[in-house]
């Protein structure tokens, strides 16, 4: 099992619990949620990658990391 950024994953599990709770502009939601853990993307295809995931399973698991992500340094 690959390994992937842990802020990625919480902003999308953040995003499908948003689902869950009737948000309707996930794109956005999971915009906001990288901003909030200062993570930039210009990578579209991930994103919807990311939100039909969520739609097909409440429970996605990020399969990949956006093309253009750096990890923060710690």
């Amino acid at each position: 099992m690959a390994e992937y950024d842990a802020d990625l994953q919480r902003a999308v599990d953040a995003t499908s619990v948003a689902k869950d709770s009737g948000e309707r502009d996930l794109l956005q939601f999971l915009k906001d949620q990288l901003a909030e853990r200062e993570i930039e993307t210009e990578d579209e295809a991930w994103l919807k990658r990311v939100i039909a995931g969520i739609n097909r399973d409440p429970n996605y698991m990020i399969e990949s990391e956006p093309r253009d992500f750096t990890p923060a340094e710690e």
